[in-house]
């Protein structure tokens, strides 16, 4: 395809384009393949090395303000608890988490699709120590304990059991930040976690906050229409512009990730908080099929810096 050719990548398979054409329902010649975006794009614009330690939810008020992150009442790395940034015994640890009512608890490096992350209500039992000495075992190591994060009411709607929220991936350019997709992720009735991996559905969102008209789920099947229910027409995501600004900010201190896809909440505040934040093995699957090609006006900025990606050399310095 000559579109691809001109920068390098030569053979480009249909198929990814097939697929995004057939789920969109429009044709296009700039979508994004996933092997494209993986292999060559991804760390061309990522420091892919440093994703490790930059992602791990239990520093990550290191890098993003903290007013904007959860609560997090306790954190074990490699093994070591922490309350309040003071190291504390595993007897300390236990009777904190005692006195807590409820609270999420979720590895804090290395997951994905919300695999781990888990709503946990103490009861009035003797046997809470125990109860939460067997779940630290279980989680073994690097995790955390946070507070629950009450959801607007206005998201609150689409599924009140999940925590509904906004992935946003912005691109980090000289001349500041871009937003390149938005979606609401929606997680299904009962369940604790949004993901579409989970069973939830994502919706595309546009840059004035309004929603598509349908509702993806992991496989890029609609699922759901917006307008089979009277609650959502004409629906606009709450706090867009701000949602936006936050992003725009952040992402301006994080330079060697230039590429990011972060995951946002508004509360029942109107405040807007980043859950977590993405710099490696970002999904394009959704963005693509609800808000089409990816990088939109930015394609032939992005594959230039792809074109000039030494894959080989990175590699090897990546070696020490």
């Amino acid at each position: 395809m000559e579109r691809f050719a001109k920068y390098g990548f030569n053979n480009i398979s249909l198929k990814w384009h097939r697929y995004y054409n057939g789920a969109a329902s429009y044709p296009h010649i700039d979508f994004i393949p996933e092997h494209l975006f993986y292999g060559y794009i991804e760390p061309a614009l990522n420091r892919v090395p440093l994703h490790p330690a930059w992602e791990d939810k239990a520093s990550m008020e290191k890098f993003v303000d903290p007013n904007l992150t959860p609560n997090t009442m306790l954190k074990n790395c490699n093994g070591f608890y922490y309350i309040n940034d003071e190291m504390v015994s595993l007897d300390e640890a236990l009777e904190y988490c005692s006195e807590l009512s409820q609270f999420v608890i979720k590895h804090s490096m290395g997951t994905w699709g919300g695999n781990g992350v888990r709503k946990i209500v103490l009861d009035n039992s003797n046997d809470k120590k125990k109860f939460l000495k067997a779940l630290f075992d279980e989680y073994k190591k690097d995790f955390v304990v946070q507070e629950i994060l009450k959801q607007s009411a206005e998201l609150s709607k689409f599924n009140p059991t999940s925590i509904n929220t906004i992935r946003v991936m912005s691109y980090l350019r000289p001349s500041g930040v871009v937003i390149l997709s938005k979606l609401l992720r929606t997680g299904k009735e009962g369940s604790f976690t949004d993901n579409t991996s989970s069973g939830g559905v994502a919706f595309g969102v546009d840059l004035e906050g309004k929603l598509t008209d349908f509702g993806i789920d992991q496989f890029g099947v609609k699922t759901k229409s917006l307008g089979d229910d009277d609650r959502f027409n004409g629906f606009v995501f709450p706090e867009n512009e701000k949602i936006v600004a936050t992003i725009e900010k952040v992402h301006k201190q994080m330079p060697y990730f230039r590429l990011v896809s972060w995951d946002v909440m508004v509360n029942d505040k109107s405040e807007i908080k980043i859950i977590e934040f993405n710099t490696f093995g970002q999904g394009i699957n959704l963005h693509q099929i609800t808000n089409g090609p990816l990088f939109g006006e930015y394609f032939d900025e992005i594959m230039e810096i792809a074109k000039n990606y030494d894959k080989l050399s990175d590699i090897m310095n990546n070696l020490g």
